[in-house]
């Protein structure tokens, strides 16, 4: 089983999703980065990551890290969300998120990710997400 590298905790704001997957840390110190280990749950019939695993950390990982670039942190719903699937990770692999806000607006907050696996690229994901009037978890 791969482990995380040097700097990556726990992933500490689960979701019912992200916990039926498992597995997902948080770089300790830089909100703006996240990775997670390739692993059963997450992979197809081939052993290779799933893309709609990619969309939904994607996802995830993009929308907690623009809500807490407010204080207190905004809650935020998706409104979009684009994936380019470029290459691909293997079971045992570890993929790294880096997370690059766009836009943090009152109306409309934005970002991409870079996942990266081996050292390459293997998928952006780009998200664009409205505040909810729902309190943040």
């Amino acid at each position: 089983m791969t482990t995380a590298p040097a700097g990556f905790v726990p992933y500490d704001r689960p979701s019912p999703l992200l916990t039926a997957i498992g597995g997902f840390a948080r770089h300790a110190v830089d909100p703006l980065r996240a990775g997670f280990a390739v692993d059963g749950p997450k992979t197809n019939a081939r052993g290779l990551l799933h893309g709609g695993v990619i969309a939904a950390v994607g996802d995830v990982a993009i929308g907690h890290a623009l809500a807490v670039r407010t204080d207190p942190p905004t809650p935020l719903i998706t409104v979009n969300l684009s994936c380019d699937l470029v290459g691909t990770a293997r079971e045992g692999d570890w993929v790294d998120i880096a997370v690059t806000p766009t836009r943090v607006g009152r109306r409309l907050a934005a970002g991409t990710a870079a996942f990266t696996a081996n050292d390459r690229v293997i998928a952006t994901v780009s998200a664009l997400f409205m505040p909810s009037s729902a309190p943040a978890r």
